[in-house]
């Protein structure tokens, strides 16, 4: 083969040679944008694009809003479009809600199974969600993030909806509530965004819910009257509260749970009523057998015996003084255990920082043994020294 063919056969164009579903999947992965560009690679690519399950539709990066709109308009009403499997639409320009009501409408006349949604608008306009949205029979997954309302039907919402992720700001304990509940066969629910200065009580009632996340933040530091959380699921496995300030929970028929994430709180200047209420929570999924837990000043928490527990990560913040071993007496089954101490403030002392002196209570190993495992520690410094007394 003289050097010109094998120039050719380097230069061979392989990925054009792969079957359309493949190309279809690996476009999947791209903004719509991107993936649309390729039908004029070649007559082979022509009609590659219309095929890709995923459509992925954003303004961010858009300063001509007419062309943005029609280009949407182009490929959502396309005779050659096929079904969709992912339909994402992000929107901060669009003020003519009609638009977007169209386009929701036309990727659930095309059976879509997963739809993210995020709708900015000016404050004064709300958006509300289409009603063939709420009826849908073939979605399963999807995720809010919008100044929405939702004026939903008697019966026949989400029948199919198996995962709901809403991001919030200030909500309206009723509204939340209310879209929960119209949830039949839901099994993942995230709840997640920024608390207003009003009370919250919300109801978390789901048959089949398995999975529940809470990561909610609060617009002030100034604790007035907690948040309140009612959850009633009883095929709950996993439980994920991750809060600054945190809310009273109360569960109901939580025998199923086996796991859990808390953080209690990143605020250091929160104490009392607070650790109280995490107190409440730790007793309520006490039968857990995994457990993560992230708080500040774990001196303040009354921990309860967890007899089921046999994994433990302890993430703690600003704690001065904690009694372990004593902790760990009341963890009868645990097999595995991890302890991170991610901030330690010493203060009120000359040379503040130079030299820490950690005193310790009778050791399980020699000083030997002791000294060589902490060798084998990662340093964070290269001029701390160790020295045991």
């Amino acid at each position: 083969m003289d050097s010109k063919s094998k120039s050719q056969a380097r230069a061979k164009d392989r990925i054009s040679e792969l079957p359309d579903a493949v190309l279809c999947h690996i476009l999947s992965f791209l903004p719509t944008k991107c993936t649309f560009k390729t039908s004029i690679l070649s007559t082979r690519w022509k009609n590659i694009w219309a095929s890709v399950p995923n459509l992925d539709f954003s303004d961010e990066a858009t300063s001509d809003k007419t062309r943005f709109l029609a280009f949407v308009d182009r490929l959502l009403f396309s005779p050659d479009s096929s079904g969709i499997q992912k339909f994402r639409l992000h929107c901060s320009s669009v003020d003519d809600f009609s638009h977007i009501n169209s386009w929701i409408c036309a990727a659930i006349q095309r059976n879509a199974v997963e739809v993210d949604l995020c709708v900015e608008s000016d404050g004064q306009q709300i958006f509300e969600l289409p009603k063939p949205l709420l009826t849908c029979k073939t979605l399963e997954v999807l995720q809010l993030d919008s100044n929405y309302v939702i004026n939903l039907p008697t019966t026949g919402s989400f029948p199919t909806l198996r995962s709901l992720h809403v991001t919030v700001n200030s909500p309206d304990s009723d509204a939340m509530g209310t879209l929960i509940s119209y949830c039949p066969v839901l099994e993942n629910l995230t709840i997640d965004g920024t608390l207003g200065d009003h009370v919250l009580n919300v109801s978390v009632s789901v048959a089949e819910l398995k999975s529940l996340r809470i990561r909610l933040r609060s617009t002030t530091d100034v604790l007035h009257d907690a948040h309140n959380f009612l959850i009633n699921a009883p095929k709950i496995e996993y439980l994920d509260i991750e809060e600054d300030i945190l809310s009273n929970y109360k569960l109901e028929n939580a025998k199923s749970l086996v796991k859990a994430h808390a953080r209690v709180s990143d605020n250091y200047t929160i104490r009392g009523h607070d650790f109280n209420r995490a107190t409440a929570l730790m007793s309520t999924i006490s039968s857990v057998k995994y457990l993560s837990l992230s708080a500040t000043h774990l001196e303040d928490l009354c921990l309860p015996t967890f007899g089921n527990l046999c994994q433990l990560k302890l993430i703690a913040y600003y704690s001065n003084y904690w009694d372990v071993p004593e902790f760990l007496e009341r963890l009868p089954n645990l097999e595995y255990f991890v302890f991170e101490y991610k901030v330690i403030i010493i203060g009120g002392v000359p040379d503040f920082g130079e030299k820490m002196t950690i005193y310790t209570g009778d050791l399980l190993c020699t000083k030997d043994e002791l000294n060589k495992e902490v060798c084998m520690f990662k340093r964070g410094s290269k001029s701390c020294q160790v020295e045991f007394m």
